[in-house]
């Protein structure tokens, strides 16, 4: 899905005071969403499997301003209004400079899931680096949406004609739609062991060539396809409006609680089921030949280095797929997954 703002604005620069201040300018954007159904913050199938939705009834957007050495100005826009609208109206002052280019950022870097994923906007920054999506989406609920909805990674390009100025806002993520079946769970804690052997509490994703021989430190850059951490260029002569790849890696994801409790435990039923919505970002398809790695296991927290340990992926809960032919993803699209463990 494809986002589309229109704003009718007085685009006039800002003017600096003889102390330097910038005085903005008051900008009003109509901003309108491309989508037919439900609220923004519900994600489902579509007859085309494409992200969908409105706008929720508060909205941020951060307008990054920049010139030849970088950013220039960062100023926050704000919408409120019915829940599920199709146009809003984004108020914030401009303070930008004349002839600047003009991105917007969503979700805002004023909100927890931006601070979480953007860093580098700030001004006299060349480049605004985009962190994993897993920080900025917290523990995965199980059949809600609602732990992705802010992790809608969007950027877009300001056109501005005379006064008035339009952006498109671009989905940078897909959202895989994992449906899990657990019937037997054959992992026993050895003694002493953090692990609880009835509880899954993680999924991690990714993607592995058996053909390359690049080699795989610590699980970062080995992986073909996934992308962990990457980077947009903010001067005028290095923009291109794509982000470009830093780091490549598995991604992992936490289920509800993170540990204490689980959405994926056998306890006393015999089968559980459970749909969770998975943030996910790439650079490649998944070629003929890939191994797609859809991988369950525990994560616990650590007291004395307080902070969680990584993922530990459980025996006989490591599920691949070999890609028998050409598969791509786009960003956008929902990708639905169903696994038996």
């Amino acid at each position: 899905m494809v986002m589309t703002a229109c704003a009718a604005v007085l685009m006039s620069s800002c003017q600096k005071t003889p102390a330097e201040k910038k005085e903005g300018t008051p900008m009003t954007i109509q901003a309108s969403v491309v989508a037919s159904a439900n609220t923004k913050t519900l994600y489902d199938y579509t007859d085309d499997k494409a992200l969908e939705g409105f706008w929720d009834s508060y909205e941020a957007i951060t307008v990054v301003s920049f010139g030849e050495n970088g950013i220039t100005a960062v100023d926050e826009f704000v919408s409120t209004g019915e829940a599920g609208r199709k146009k809003a109206e984004f108020s914030g002052t401009w303070c930008g400079n004349e002839g600047d280019k003009i991105i917007c950022l969503y979700p805002s870097v004023d909100t927890y899931a931006g601070n979480s994923i953007f860093d580098g906007v700030r001004e006299g920054s060349p480049t605004i680096y985009m962190r994993s999506l897993s920080t900025a989406s917290g523990a995965l609920q199980h059949d809600d949406t609602g732990s992705i909805s802010d992790v809608d990674l969007m950027l877009g390009e300001v056109k501005v004609s005379g006064d008035v100025a339009h952006v498109y806002l671009e989905h940078q993520l897909a959202v895989f739609r994992i449906e899990v079946t657990l019937r037997n769970f054959p992992y026993e804690a050895p003694p002493g062991s953090p692990f609880d052997q009835a509880r899954i509490n993680s999924i991690r994703i990714k993607c592995i060539d058996p053909d390359s021989e690049e080699e795989e430190e610590w699980g970062v850059n080995g992986d073909p396809v996934f992308v962990r951490f990457s980077g947009i260029d903010v001067t005028t002569e290095s923009y291109t409006g794509k982000p470009f790849t830093i780091e490549r890696g598995p991604l992992d994801y936490y289920l509800l609680d993170s540990g204490n409790n689980s959405d994926l435990t056998l306890m006393d039923e015999d089968v559980v089921e459970k749909t969770f919505f998975v943030p996910v970002r790439f650079d490649k398809d998944l070629e003929e030949g890939y191994e797609l790695c859809l991988q369950f296991g525990g994560n616990y927290y650590d007291d004395e280095e307080e902070r969680r340990n990584s993922v530990t992926v459980f025996p006989g809960c490591d599920m691949r797929k070999t890609i028998t032919s050409k598969l791509p993803l786009e960003n956008g699209r929902v990708y639905g997954f169903e696994v038996t463990i």
